[in-house]
């Protein structure tokens, strides 16, 4: 848990409220989430319009250099006190015990900072990488690279966390010390970052970077002559990015497993912990793993599924940039492009779940009571379906609605929120429902009674195995309804009009 979400600075289990409960869980989780959404924001308003050739129509005008830079600085930071804001104000018409405003304040504005420095950190990567799509990878990189570093140190030497911009996100230890050290550290390292990109930035020339470009192979493999080759060929350096990280997810879950029932047990009586860990009341020894397990697949398939959902909104932006009507000047059918991405897009979510499974059966493969490999698969597997439906929602909207296909990451951002959040808030079955993933795998439990023979004679033993399946009634009506969405938008994808702009 520590290596998860960071330390705690409650000491007993009787103290462990709600509030140090959400204080010490979401921070982490939900800065890397804000820091993802800054560096893609940053980088597209700045590398990739330089990419595309808007930079250099700007600079036609009488503006400075540093005229768009700074306009997306200041936007980057009203965004992030706006929702800062709004975030403490949600937490604040709660009323919750143990939260009152000043901590809301604190732990809205820690995340805000966060959300804004790694805003600035891509700035810096844009100016030092050639194309956007570098400049996002070293900056998600250095993320998963802090991420990394901080399990270490939060476990071994937590003092040494401090010397990691990540870990200030949780070392204000808000609704326990409330310490405002952090925030500004951030903002301070955010600010010499900022002074870093202007210095940088207003030494070199538009659409370069201090990195050369990397020079290709002068002719063309076989695969890439195919148009699968050509679109696999596309996405090389996201889905290598996306498996390592997901793999890493799956080893830090997956160490948690032979530990699960001592850390639920040290609990004591507060359930805040199992609430938050998808663990049932009374829940004990091997059913206690299985759901703690229902819960690690459930990330893992949102990481995947985010994963394959920017593999097929790829459409789309060939589309915005007038890229398909070179395609479509060769013999490439419509129907052809349109299920070449949707089955790369979900192949590759599928291969990102299995890889996630794997980290967690490597890791635990060593443990007493370690769990088999098709175990784990025949469980993890199953919410690849899942994957596939919110796919098919999402070829809707590229057939009928493609300026709007982005509405899709409010579905994604809904089940993260329902699937992980929603056992601490205790929701009910019917808002719980509406995540796709939920009613996909369900534990089920079996009583064994065996005689073992002892010197007096034999005794009964009793015990309880438990093993996640596929709610196979979920599973058969989300495929039908899943391969019905695709059916539909091919259809409609083959009817419409190419988008530009």
């Amino acid at each position: 848990m520590v290596a998860l979400f960071g330390p705690t600075a409650v000491k007993h289990a009787t103290d462990f409220t709600a509030a140090s409960a959400f204080g010490g869980i979401m921070p982490l989780m939900t800065v890397v989430v804000f820091a993802v959404v800054s560096i893609i924001y940053v980088v597209n308003r700045t590398r990739k319009e330089e990419d595309e050739g808007i930079a250099e129509l700007l600079r036609s005008f009488q503006i400075g250099k540093l005229a768009n830079t700074t306009a997306v600085v200041i936007e980057l930071l009203l965004l992030h006190i706006i929702m800062s804001l709004a975030l403490a104000g949600s937490l604040a018409a709660q009323h919750v015990a143990g939260m009152p405003l000043s901590s809301n304040l604190l732990f809205s504005f820690s995340i805000g900072a966060q959300g804004f420095l790694w805003g600035i950190v891509a700035l810096v990567m844009m100016n030092i990488f050639p194309d956007a799509g570098g400049a996002k990878g070293a900056s998600i990189g250095i993320l998963g690279t802090l991420y990394i570093l901080r399990m270490y140190s939060d476990i071994k030497a937590e003092s040494l966390s401090w010397l990691n911009p990540l870990s200030w996100s949780y070392l204000t230890d808000a609704y326990v010390k409330d310490n405002w050290l952090p925030v500004i550290l951030t903002l301070l390292l955010a600010a010499i970052l900022l002074a870093l990109s202007y210095l940088i930035e207003i030494n070199r020339d538009v659409t370069a970077g201090y990195l050369p470009e990397g020079n290709g192979k002068a002719h063309a493999g076989f695969l890439l002559k195919t148009f699968t080759g050509f679109t696999l060929r596309q996405q090389r350096t996201a889905t290598i990015g996306w498996l390592l990280g997901i793999f890493v997810m799956g080893i830090t879950y997956g160490s948690m497993i032979g530990q699960i029932g001592n850390l639920i047990g040290s609990a004591g009586s507060n359930n805040y912990m199992s609430r938050a860990m998808g663990i049932t009341e009374h829940a004990t020894g091997n059913v206690m793993t299985q759901d703690f397990l229902m819960t690690v697949y459930l990330v893992i398939s949102l990481l995947s599924v985010c994963f394959a959902v920017t593999s097929l909104q790829r459409i789309v932006s060939e589309e915005r940039h007038n890229r398909l009507e070179q395609l479509y000047s060769m013999p490439l059918s419509r129907t052809k492009l349109y299920l070449t991405y949707t089955v790369i897009a979900w192949v590759l979510g599928a291969l990102a779940q299995f890889i996630g499974i794997l980290g967690i059966y490597l890791v635990q493969m060593g443990n007493k009571n370690a769990l088999s490999f098709g175990t784990l698969l025949s469980g993890g597997m199953v919410s690849a379906i899942g994957t596939l439906f919110i796919l098919g929602l999402l070829g809707l909207l590229i057939a009928y609605l493609p300026r709007l296909s982005s509405l899709i990451w409010a579905y994604i951002g809904f089940s993260f929120f329902i699937g992980v959040i929603g056992n601490m808030l205790n929701l009910s079955n019917n808002i719980m429902n509406l995540d796709i993933y939920h009613n996909l795998t369900k534990v089920t439990t079996k009583t064994v009674h065996a005689l073992s023979k002892t010197a007096t004679g034999y005794d009964l033993n009793v015990h309880v195995n438990s093993q996640i399946v596929a709610n196979w009634s979920s599973f058969w009506m989300i495929l039908i309804l899943s391969l019905v969405f695709v059916i539909i938008g091919l259809i409609g994808y083959r009817r419409r009009d190419i988008i530009s702009g």
